[in-house]
């Protein structure tokens, strides 16, 4: 039977942003609707935003009113799909996807948003391409997005609200209001990767060195770069480096990942900082960012993981580089006695406090 209250989705929302309006539309909490929709189905243990199961639609359209064509508009596994290229797996991490980090229905991360952008809508919510880990600042309002409650730091969980809260712009923990929140401006630089991205996304090909590419291939040859700076900021004192430093590029800027963590799982500020130098190879064009390399003997093991094959489009200028060939790995012991560097103790600080998100602090 319908509901008596109809909840449309509106432009662009994600799958779990319009469950959590229809939830306190209805004078409920999110986890007691979907608990009357599907009394078998964990729902909130999932990544909802990238599909709801076709097995699992006949109820939430007859309660909904809304076709499962909608539905299936609206979540993002067919984008994800283009941008990676081949079929995704239920499971495991999506690439360019926000990872949520779930533990049961708790969240590490992987929820981003405008505060302006909330501030502006009549009803809030939450927009599906904001769970892209490439968008890190608004299209509309040029700031960038939040991926933490400013006042407690916890994650943005938005199921986890209760029917007394309303609206979805709150910390499901303290209850600040996120549109009350004061913004940053967005690295320009960053923002131009953004706009790049969708739209390669939105295009049927794209051109890259004046000849058309999938746009799998143009992500896959993001992410390289990413993989490279990266890999340079490990690094600082390397041919590579050095190489990128001659392109205007300082791999020992304060806001480069420390963690290791895959690109999905980074906060919003050192996506940023990445897509910005990302940028700037780009920019600068393909053809002299191998020039630098070539002039600074950069091997192309120093590039990439020697057991991942580079992007397809990008192998004749790889063939460019000197190759160093690999043997059999050996892994060292350290001694007991020897003490951590400085980076690795701050690459395990900055993982455990992605854990630690999941738990309250108060």
């Amino acid at each position: 039977m319908p509901w008596a209250l109809s909840v449309p989705l509106l432009s662009e929302e994600s799958l779990s942003s319009w469950l959590v309006r229809a939830a306190l539309r209805q004078g409920c909490d999110p986890l007691s609707l979907t608990g009357a929709i599907w009394p078998t189905w964990r729902i909130w243990t999932r990544d909802i935003d990238r599909e709801i199961p076709l097995v699992r639609m006949r109820p939430l359209v007859n309660a909904s009113g809304i076709s499962s064509a909608e539905f299936q508009k609206a979540g993002v596994r067919d984008d994800c799909e283009k941008v990676a290229g081949y079929s995704l797996p239920e499971t495991r991490t999506w690439p360019w996807l926000l990872a949520l980090g779930s533990r049961n229905r708790t969240r590490h991360g992987g929820q981003q948003v405008c505060t302006l952008c909330l501030a502006e809508d009549s009803t809030p919510y939450l927009r599906r391409h904001w769970r892209f880990a490439w968008h890190t600042g608004c299209r509309f309002h040029g700031v960038q997005l939040i991926d933490e409650c400013p006042a407690c730091k916890a994650p943005i969980e938005p199921h986890r609200l209760s029917a007394e809260d309303q609206h979805l712009a709150q910390c499901s923990r303290c209850h600040d209001d996120f549109r009350k929140v004061v913004c940053t401006l967005h690295l320009a630089e960053a923002f131009s990767v953004q706009v790049m991205a969708d739209r390669a996304l939105k295009s049927s090909n794209v051109t890259f060195r004046e000849a058309p590419i999938a746009p799998a291939d143009w992500f896959s040859m993001v992410a390289f770069f990413i993989g490279v700076v990266r890999r340079a900021s490990r690094r600082p004192a390397s041919p590579l480096a050095d190489a990128l430093l001659s392109l205007g590029i300082s791999v020992t800027d304060s806001r480069m990942p420390l963690s290791g963590l895959a690109f999905e799982l980074l906060p919003v500020s050192e996506r940023s900082a990445l897509l910005a130098s990302v940028e700037r190879l780009l920019s600068i064009g393909v053809e002299e960012t191998f020039s630098a390399l070539v002039a600074f003997n950069v091997k192309t093991s120093a590039l990439h993981d020697h057991r991942k094959s580079p992007p397809v489009v990008l192998l004749p200028l790889l063939l460019r580089l000197s190759h160093h060939p690999h043997g059999p790995h050996r892994h060292r012991v350290p001694p007991a006695h020897r003490p951590m560097s400085e980076r690795a103790v701050r690459a395990s600080w900055a993982r455990l406090k992605r854990r630690m998100k999941a738990e309250p602090t108060f």
